[in-house]
């Protein structure tokens, strides 16, 4: 579209060149003394639409110079532009990601004398909508309604994606509330994102009418509206086989499955926790996308091998914590890593996520069988070039496809697996069969999943190797979702050393984040380096750190006690274990502008994995890590930080939440642990509860269900209602009564 766009630039200069040459030459003298640009043509047949064509299939290809440079023609051939000509400008520097020019777009437009139409408040509401600008959308659309110019369809379909682009599901319902019982009957586009929006939220019965609705009101239904309602499907495993249904229908209506549709398809199997039928959809994706003729209609691409990684990591229950004794044989492993990391990154090395198999010295067992791995996989490897080098010399259909079919059983053979060293190394050919042969773009979506399916299956060296190299190689940023598998791999090995220097990383990250943001109360966050079990990591801040955190070093005994004086031994091991590569923060909050109110914070947060339940998620691994050695105090103070010293975050943690480090609070006689726990997360006392529905139903607080009037009526009738003496006041007299009393009944 950008070489298409560019060749009818440079046949529109051609064009303006021979205009002014004849402008030099004196021809047409008669046309030449006439006011120029009358009714947006030239004298020398230059017409307006014209331009504006080309500016339009620059708009699509979101080349903004090519789009400009034809503007910069029009003016020079004399040309005046019209409305489209702005409104198309608008949008292509709104999704160039330069909001200011878009707007000075629309100011042009109206100190040139033009009055702006529908088209271009919808253009400039479709600017603020790139920028998650919800409310600048809605107050241009509140001004083009002052201007009695009444929105269309495209415009309020605007407005919700906007209140969709940064969670506000609510006002997007009100808009489409208000544009299908006040304004006009929705078409498909109205209807399709409003399923996209049950999708986000859950919502698949939601989801099921809208579509009944589509269908009854005789609109047209489209691929993307069969995409939308299988990714609603796809969220609730309940409708798992919802999604094969319409996918069957989708292909009765005459459309094809594309991309999208098999990477929603295997998300809900790996939803559904169904590897195996995740492995049979890709396999048939990967022979149809080697196909010349399905070659743009389906590709491997980064979000394929993200819903694969998915599958994978989903699959089997995570690998359990190991034990203690096991954990000595990971003392350290995080600190290897990274020497290894930076010693192929000065040497001449291959692709880092390749050189995940190390040999493991103390066991002959393994580097046994991570030798016949690595064969497997430089087989897999060959045979995805020898297809390639088929492909290119033009060979016969037979041996492409008997080359395909190698290629695939080698690459993933047609039987499950079912271990969790089968899921790890399944998973490794998978990421270099994608780097090395499809050669695809890496995110830091897929290097997160790539991280959690290592960690859940035991890959724990290899999941270091990632952290340190991969980030850093590709160009990508940790995030927070990062920081919780990383924190989650050092409570698998037990890494309490190596945890706290994750969390002082992710500390620092929060504070930074929020100093960006310029929340309230930033000021007040600690980012200095935390105590390890009372040692500290960074002497020379000692008298610092310690008036930031006021608990002091646990006496701690038998185990506790041994654990304690290794961790203090391995602290020399993480002291200068730093993290390479950048993390992601919120530079550009809404477009430019400030992020002024919580929800618009909130949203900045999202994109980066620093919400709510990443964050919750982070501090259960950590507290649950520090209560399985022994170190209560730390984890009951991270407990009290999550619930009432975070900023704009309101977290709730629940028993179910700590039971594992409640239990072993139990188990150590620590009681101010236990208390401490059940205080912070038992519910409510139920009094408070039952007061609140006194209020709401305007009732007394007590147990009688029994008006006055109505016991004065049973008071009239002695005789079928006799008093007697109830069998115990309160629970208390049933609990003292020891037992073998006898008859418990009262005469």
């Amino acid at each position: 579209m950008a070489s298409v766009g560019s060749s009818s630039v440079d046949h529109l200069q051609e064009k303006v060149k021979l205009v002014q040459a004849q402008r030099e030459a004196g021809k047409n003298a008669d046309e030449q003394n006439a006011e120029p640009g009358a009714l947006g043509v030239t004298p020398y047949g230059l017409t307006a639409s014209e331009f504006n064509h080309v500016i339009f299939a620059n708009t699509l290809a979101c080349n903004v110079d090519e789009a400009m440079r034809t503007f910069e023609l029009m003016q020079q051939a004399g040309v005046a532009p019209n409305q489209t000509t702005f409104a198309n400008l608008t949008i292509v520097h709104a999704k160039a990601g330069d909001l200011e020019s878009a707007v000075s777009m629309f100011k042009k437009l109206e100190s040139s004398g033009l009055e702006p139409t529908v088209y271009s408040y919808g253009s400039l509401i479709r600017a603020y909508m790139e920028f998650n600008r919800v409310d600048d959308s809605f107050r241009v659309y509140e001004m083009m309604k002052s201007r009695e110019v009444w929105p269309n369809l495209p415009v309020y379909n605007s407005l919700i994606v906007s209140c969709l682009k940064v969670g506000d599901f609510t006002r997007a319902w009100g808009v489409f509330e208000h544009l299908r019982y006040t304004i006009a009957q929705p078409d498909e586009v109205s209807f399709t994102i409003m399923i996209h929006a049950c999708a986000k939220q859950g919502q698949v019965e939601k989801a099921m009418n809208l579509f009944e609705e589509m269908v009854a009101s005789n609109l047209v239904l489209s691929d993307v509206t069969f995409n939308s309602l299988i990714h609603a499907c796809a969220k609730r495993t309940d409708y798992f086989d919802e999604c094969f249904r319409l996918l069957e229908l989708m292909e009765a209506q005459g459309f094809q499955p594309d991309f999208y549709t098999y990477n929603t398809v295997i998300y809900a199997c790996a939803r559904a926790r169904k590897l195996g039928l995740a492995r049979e959809i890709f396999r048939d994706m990967l022979k149809k996308s080697m196909r010349p003729d399905q070659e743009d209609l389906l590709k491997i691409d980064a979000i394929t091998i993200t819903n694969m990684m998915c599958a994978y990591a989903w699959y089997l229950p995570s690998i359990k914590n190991c034990s203690w004794k096991v954990a000595k044989r990971f003392e350290g492993v995080a600190a290897k890593a990274l020497a290894d990391v930076q010693q192929a990154s000065t040497s001449v090395s291959t692709n880092s996520l390749s050189q995940v198999y190390t040999r493991d010295e103390h066991n002959a067992d393994a580097y046994l069988m991570t030798t016949r791995l690595l064969d497997i996989q430089e087989k897999a490897n060959e045979a995805g070039r020898e297809f390639s080098h088929l492909a290119k010399d033009g060979a016969s259909k037979p041996e492409l496809d008997q080359q395909q079919i190698a290629l695939i059983d080698m690459l993933m053979p047609e039987q499950v697996p079912e271990a969790h060293n089968q899921l790890a190394s399944e998973t490794v050919r998978l990421m270099r069969f994608y780097l090395d042969t499809v050669k695809g773009g890496v995110t830091a979506r897929m290097l997160n999943m790539y991280l959690a399916s290592l960690v859940n299956n035991g890959r724990f060296e290899s999941a270091w190797r990632v952290i340190f190299g991969d980030f850093e190689k590709y160009g990508l940023q940790r995030d927070g979702w990062t920081f919780l598998w990383t924190i989650r791999l050092c409570a698998r090995t037990r890494d309490v050393p190596s945890a706290w220097r994750v969390w002082d990383e992710y500390k620092k990250w929060r504070a930074d984040v929020e100093r960006e943001l310029n929340t309230p109360g930033h000021n007040t966050l600690r980012t200095g380096r935390t105590r390890v079990y009372g040692a500290q990591t960074d002497k020379s801040s000692s008298d610092a750190k310690s008036k930031t955190r006021d608990d002091a070093p646990v006496e701690l005994s038998g185990d506790a006690e041994a654990v304690n004086r290794a961790t203090r031994d391995m602290l020399a091991l993480v002291t200068d274990l730093e993290f390479p590569g950048s993390l992601s923060m919120p530079t550009n909050v809404a477009g430019g502008a400030l992020a002024v109110t919580p929800d618009d914070r909130e949203v900045a947060r999202t994109l980066i994995g620093c919400d709510m339940k990443p964050e919750h998620a982070t501090y259960i691994e950590m507290i649950t890590l520090l209560g399985s050695c022994g170190d209560f105090r730390s984890a009951v103070h991270l407990l009290r930080e999550e619930k009432e010293g975070i900023l704009e975050h309101k977290h709730d943690p629940t028993m179910h939440d700590v039971n594992s480090m409640y239990q072993n609070a139990l188990v150590s006689g620590n009681k101010h642990a236990a208390l401490d726990v059940r205080g912070l997360c038992m519910p409510k006392p139920l009094h408070e509860a039952r007061r609140r529905l006194h209020r709401k139903w305007g009732t007394s607080f007590g147990w009688e269900l029994t008006s006055p009037q109505y016991k004065a009526v049973d008071r009239r009738f002695p005789e079928e209602f006799k008093p007697h003496n109830p069998p115990f006041k309160n629970a208390e007299h049933v609990y003292s009564r020891p037992r073998g009393s006898g008859n418990t009944s009262h005469t």
